[in-house]
């Protein structure tokens, strides 16, 4: 059954230069118990995805387009019943949980919140389930670590903290935006293993939003590569990591270290740099960049084409692609 579809969502940011965008025209669905992947370079629109689901977009960005969370538009909801779905039914991972939790108020007390909030819960069963789900997730003497403040906790404990926070009210959703990215690699796998298994427990979906190819081969179902803002490449993880057919896919992967490789083999960087908001293209986000760009790639948004069963990329020269991979 669908529990989210994203169609068309565009999120405009004020600049000095006037309004760019940041995400444009995304769509996809999400069902119950499926994962997700975004992947892609910083600043390619994943994180400003992320917000605008769970309606935390910076001041003065304009959202438009539809997020149907069961039918219900959330892009249609105020403030008021935005906090209603908040913590409730989407549960957010931030990437850094040291600016995410609040330096004042224990952990313990912080994570028992959403259950006062939103499910009515006293103060003492609310701390009384707090110290289980921090123990849930792997916080050592958790019913001691519940009265400490999060500068007294290391950076995976407070992620720990991070994660049962967000389960407290058992979200039907939850988004990892890089959940990882501070952490060392011993940490970070302990903590994506836990997020599979809690996702896994409670049956939710779940959006990981990461730069690394190599979580999202072990951690979700489906992939969007995304570029510029816009969703370049959808496919199941094993598919897209079978074959790329979007330029960009190609680009990511063909500088991505390998073993076996030739001492002094060299990586394939893609060229140039990512542009400004204000300097993105208004038709292929890529075609800067690209090496097989024409003068038509320049003309309007590549629709999306079908490369398989489920695996659709924004290109419109998907058989010369095809042709210099397998050349």
């Amino acid at each position: 059954m669908t529990l989210l579809q994203v169609e068309d969502l565009t999120v405009a940011l004020p600049t000095r230069r006037g309004w760019a965008r940041a995400v444009r025209d995304l769509s996809f669905t999400l069902d119950r118990g499926q994962t997700l992947g975004l992947v892609g370079e910083s600043g390619c629109g994943k994180s400003m995805t992320a917000l605008a689901l769970m309606g935390l977009l910076p001041e003065g960005a304009r959202a438009s387009g539809r997020i149907a969370l069961d039918g219900e538009d959330l892009l249609m909801l105020d403030e008021p019943e935005m906090c209603r779905i908040r913590g409730n039914r989407v549960g957010m991972i931030f990437q850094e949980p040291m600016t995410a939790l609040n330096p004042l108020q224990p952990i313990g007390r912080q994570v028992a919140e959403p259950l006062q909030l939103h499910r009515g819960v006293g103060r003492a069963e609310a701390e009384r389930e707090a110290v289980r789900l921090l123990d849930r997730v792997g916080l050592p003497n958790a019913a001691q670590r519940a009265h400490a403040h999060p500068h007294q906790l290391s950076g995976g404990q407070r992620q720990r903290a991070m994660i049962a926070m967000a389960l407290a009210c058992e979200p039907d959703l939850l988004v990892a935006d890089e959940p990882t990215t501070a952490l060392d690699v011993t940490i970070q796998g302990q903590i994506l293993d836990l997020v599979t298994e809690l996702v896994d427990e409670r049956g939710m979906a779940l959006i990981l939003i990461t730069h690394d190819l190599g979580v999202i081969a072990e951690t979700v179902d489906r992939v969007i590569v995304m570029y510029g803002g816009a969703g370049v490449e959808e496919a199941a993880t094993d598919d897209l990591f079978a074959y790329r057919a979007h330029p960009y896919s190609q680009g990511l992967f063909a500088a991505l270290p390998q073993i076996g490789l030739a001492r002094g083999t060299r990586l394939e960087p893609i060229p140039g740099t990512v542009p400004e908001l204000a300097d993105m293209p208004d038709a292929c986000t890529f075609v800067d960049r690209c090496p097989i760009a024409v003068g038509a790639c320049r003309a309007t948004p590549p629709p999306p084409l079908a490369v398989g069963p489920g695996h659709r990329a924004r290109c419109i020269r998907l058989d010369e692609a095809r042709r210099r991979s397998q050349g």
